[in-house]
């Protein structure tokens, strides 16, 4: 395994586009009784995929260049959403989409692999295929452990069988293509030394697992299924799943506030939602971004806005909640 370090070059963005998108005028849960400034779109680079608050404050993205698997132009930028300004700060990735900071380390999925980063941009794999007890198909969205000992990591399974070829869209839920989605997506806990333990087990109430993160409920996870749009509860101990709220298709981003309300955010149909502790009303804070559009998102309560990467438009959007 090599360690890499290397000096990040600076890239200022000084052109900050501003997005003009429906729902704006949707109170947010921040201020239900007003109306929040409208979202800005801020460019960031190609693809990026996820966001995370990471080292003294500052924003991590994950970009992941040309989609075409093995090309090796996947990067980890910084990105501050009240400048714009981007400098990167990891380069030699292939396709990286989630990210989780430990309070140490930056931990990051890469299609197959995920990979370990010290705050110097040394990077190291963490746990490759081998580490795993079943088959790799696809990692995606990783989350902290409280305590800073590990990360979890959705491991998406049958993700190949969920969509129409011809369209590329996901197949309907009440179709016979549905019905034989593999169920093979499950979450793992791996620990800051490579130690992999599965904590999810495969559930078609979570049958394409895209974002996870713990739960405000001690020993619990949430986690979204991009498929049926399932947000559910897991309680680790007992493996038992409750589902919350469902008809999320093409969920992917997903954050709980401290008021046990939930954020959304659906790759296929552009819309980040709002929904409340029980799951009955939910809100539309942006909509019409476009197809594969909004991806993982951060929800950064001390300054009252929902940061989410755009990767069909290369930009982080900034959505306030004040």
């Amino acid at each position: 395994m090599n360690i890499r370090a290397r000096i990040p070059r600076t890239i200022v963005i000084a052109a900050l586009a501003t997005l003009t998108l429906a729902g704006t005028g949707v109170a947010s849960a921040g201020n239900p009784a007003g109306k929040a400034d409208a979202p800005v779109s801020k460019p960031v680079g190609p693809r990026p995929e996820s966001i995370t608050k990471g080292w003294d404050g500052k924003f991590f993205v994950s970009i992941q260049g040309d989609p075409t698997l093995g090309r090796n132009d996947g990067e980890i930028r910084t990105f501050d959403p009240d400048t714009g300004a981007v400098s990167t700060f990891v380069t030699g990735l292939d396709n990286p989409r989630g990210l989780a900071f430990t309070g140490k380390f930056l931990v990051v999925t890469d299609t197959s692999v995920v990979w370990i980063i010290e705050k110097s941009g040394a990077k190291r794999i963490l746990a490759a295929p081998a580490n795993f007890p079943h088959p790799v198909a696809f990692f995606n969205d990783a989350a902290p452990e409280t305590g800073g000992k590990a990360v979890y990591v959705t491991e998406m399974g049958g993700r190949t069988f969920q969509r129409d070829p011809s369209t590329g869209r996901l197949w309907p839920t009440d179709s016979p293509q549905a019905l034989a989605i593999p169920v093979t997506s499950r979450v793992y806990r791996i620990s800051i030394y490579g130690q992999v333990t599965e904590v999810v087990t495969p559930s078609r109430k979570l049958l394409i697992m895209n974002g996870v993160t713990e739960a405000n409920r001690h020993g619990h996870l949430l986690a979204v299924d991009m498929f049926y749009g399932n947000l559910v509860d897991v309680d680790l101990h007992s493996n038992k799943k409750n589902i919350i709220v469902t008809g999320l298709r093409a969920a992917d981003g997903l954050a709980q506030a401290h008021d046990g309300s939930y954020y959304v955010s659906s790759f296929d149909n552009g819309i980040v939602y709002h929904v409340d502790r029980d799951g009955e009303n939910i809100q539309v804070l942006i909509q019409d971004v476009g197809f594969s559009s909004t991806a993982d998102l951060y929800l950064d309560e001390q300054a009252k806005r929902v940061l989410v990467p755009d990767t069909l438009h290369n930009a982080i959007i900034v959505i306030s909640l004040s």
